[in-house]
């Protein structure tokens, strides 16, 4: 087995606009702090999986399906590449062309330069916590589930990559902040790097179409991020304490399928929205109205297809989808060995439960029909039990 770790700065080099929020639309050039890919990279016998994180919204399928292309035709294996991304709104706009070539040819760069450490003692651990230390449900009288995981890889039994999975939007800033900034992964990550010589962390995006900031943060600065971070940087110390079971990592194994989407434009009966609930909330009741109506007259801009994708890690498993999923997702899987990636393998729009009956923004901009949730489910059922 061989493993390889790398991270690359991504910073757009041009005048770019970010992407996240409606008010968002001049190009800007200032950084509070670095934006990058982490590349994690599994080789086995007959198998090269690159696993990619990049602090952006969410690169379309398009992007990551052109990466494999070029690395499949340079490597006599499978070749496999998972784009996911942190869904930081205070990134570049991931739909720029510019801003797709420079992220392409740095990730080229990088895993053309990548040293694999090569070891047939490879160890690997996982741990999941209830936590709600950064963000909890954002939707007011609606409960989420909000878990950190973390799966720890161990070379000569020593902690080598820690790759922390969290299901809360990173969107603690305000929509009008005048740079670009990693959020509160990119503040954990570069505490925990500077802490721990020798160990690299990386941040996956879980399922948090309902788990935000909304109701924890104290402001939306980047004071807000430091204070936040922290205690997710606190519980993360408390995790890489705890004495847990460390199993071998001798093999992978990967697992794809697509999923066709079938579409609904709901009529939704606006009386029913519940007047107890937060002013923001009722503010983007308003939008998401307006997003409906216009989704209705370009049926065109909806997906056709998901791309779901596993990635087996010794007995644990890592779900990938491109869909904004509500946290009752998890349910799909067992977080006790997996978890559920999202922002991954593309980026889709908000996906509510299949059980939900409150009015939010995101009901609005969520066209899945009921049998397509199901099928939805059903495969990440399966993407998490693949042997």
């Amino acid at each position: 087995m061989k493993i390889s770790y790398a991270q690359v700065c991504i910073d757009p080099s041009m005048p770019i606009k970010q992407a996240g929020f409606i008010q968002q639309v001049h190009p800007i050039y200032a950084f509070h702090d670095d934006l990058h890919a982490r590349i994690l990279s599994f080789q086995d016998d007959s198998r090269i999986v690159h696993l990619i994180s990049c602090d952006a919204l969410g690169f379309p399928y398009s992007f990551q399906k052109e990466l494999q292309a070029i690395l499949a035709q340079e490597s006599e294996k499978e070749t496999d590449v998972i784009v996911c991304c942190t869904h930081t709104h205070f990134s570049a706009d991931p739909e720029d062309p510019r801003f797709q070539a420079e992220v392409e040819t740095r990730l080229l760069h990088a895993i053309h330069a990548q040293k694999y450490h090569e070891s047939e003692d490879f160890g690997i651990s996982f741990q999941s916590v209830p936590f709600e230390g950064v963000g909890k449900s954002r939707i007011s009288h609606h409960k989420a589930q909000v878990l950190l995981q973390l799966l720890t890889i161990y070379e000569d039994g020593r902690p080598w990559i820690r790759v922390m999975i969290h299901n809360c939007h990173p969107t603690i800033h305000s929509g009008d902040t005048p740079y670009f900034t990693a959020e509160y992964p990119g503040y954990v990550i570069s505490q925990l790097n500077e802490a721990h010589e020798g160990v690299h962390f990386n941040f996956l995006q879980g399922a948090a179409g309902d788990v935000s900031t909304r109701f924890t943060r104290p402001s939306q600065d980047e004071k807000a991020v430091r204070y936040l971070g922290q205690k997710m940087i606190e519980q993360i110390e408390a995790m890489s304490n705890e004495k847990c079971q460390i199993v071998p990592l001798q093999e992978i194994g990967y697992f794809s399928e697509f999923l066709k989407l079938e579409h609904v434009i709901r009529t939704i009966d606006m009386d029913k929205v519940r007047t107890d609930i937060s002013p923001r909330e009722k503010e983007e009741i308003q939008l998401g109205a307006k997003v409906s109506a216009y989704l209705a007259q370009h049926p065109e801009k909806l997906p056709s297809a998901y791309l779901i994708s596993g990635l087996k890690l010794g007995p644990y498993h890592l779900v990938f989808c491109p869909s904004e999923a509500f946290s009752s997702y998890i349910r799909c899987i067992d977080p006790s060995v997996s978890a559920l990636v999202c922002y991954a393998n593309g980026y889709g729009p908000y996906m509510t439960g299949i059980d939900d009956d409150f009015i939010t923004y995101e009901c609005f901009t969520d066209t899945l029909s009921e049998d397509t949730k199901k099928r939805y489910m059903a495969l990440l059922t399966k993407t998490g039990r693949f042997v």
